[in-house]
């Protein structure tokens, strides 16, 4: 087999079926490197929440082929360019934590929004290094899923793939975050309503919070004290009644003794 006529003519296919897609960067075998830019489809996902994404993703997959290219298979590396970042080449996955960042309340809860646009959360900065790792780098990988291609030409195969493997990985992470956020409105509605839901009010918490009650307002020395101004001050059984002070059993036996010495009186005025 030539591997110089198969490779040149496998890259003038690519070019006729990415005619705008594709940028060479070598054309000379061996070696011969190219890239290919496309849009991710994210907006056809099954999922009614996909509407709300405004950012645009676009893989750029770039491949180099081996002096025995089919026999070997390409060299690959992946890049996704979202929302404008085209240029940005350099990408930081600091920056990227550092434009986002968690709000909180004054009592330190996090402030979860139902407006939050989940999908233009999603970075496939994630998903790469995955990608490469478990797929393209892994070559346990490689060698199941290529094996069948092997002396065939396969880059359409293998960016198709790539592909797909993105679009499907941004549905799942979609309904994991979905499911998440859900979950987190849930707790919260929870949260809130019972700040509305008082403690359920039986005998014995009854009786536990007038203990409480009565011992933080200080009542019992209270009573006291107005038990003690009722004997030694005297008040009349008026102001008694009226502050809910009663006597003790030497003061009714006191009022008794007073009551039988005014009757013997009485009497005695009352003999001829």
């Amino acid at each position: 087999m030539e591997y110089k006529e198969e490779q040149e003519q496998e890259l003038e296919v690519l070019q006729s079926i990415y005619p705008d897609e594709l940028t060479i960067l070598n054309d000379k075998y061996p070696n011969i490197s190219f890239e290919i830019s496309l849009p991710l489809e994210l907006n056809q996902l099954d999922d009614p929440i996909i509407d709300s994404l405004t950012k645009t993703h676009t893989l750029a997959v770039q491949l180099t082929l081996p002096e025995n290219y089919p026999d070997e298979t390409p060299i690959t590396s992946i890049d996704c360019h979202e929302e404008g970042d085209e240029d940005d080449e350099n990408y930081d996955d600091d920056d990227d934590e550092e434009e986002e960042e968690d709000e909180f309340d004054d009592h330190g809860n996090k402030i979860i929004s139902k407006l939050e646009n989940i999908p233009n959360s999603i970075s496939f900065h994630e998903f790469i290094p995955i990608l490469i790792n478990d797929r393209i780098n892994n070559d346990e990988y490689l060698e199941n899923e290529m094996m069948v291609m092997k002396g065939m030409q396969m880059c359409f195969t293998l960016i198709s793939s790539i592909k797909e493997q993105c679009e499907n990985w941004f549905l799942q992470e979609l309904q994991s975050r979905e499911l998440k956020h859900e979950k987190e409105l849930e707790l919260k509605e929870k949260q809130e309503n019972a700040k509305f839901v008082g403690t359920k009010v039986t005998r014995e918490s009854y009786l536990e919070w007038r203990s409480k009650f009565r011992q933080e307002m200080k009542l019992d020395e209270r009573d006291k004290e107005r038990r003690l101004k009722a004997h030694h001050g005297k008040l009349t059984g008026k102001q008694m009644f009226e502050q809910g002070v009663a006597g003790t059993e030497d003061d009714e036996v006191d009022l008794a003794d007073q009551s039988t010495d005014d009757l013997t009186k009485t009497v005695e005025t009352l003999e001829v």
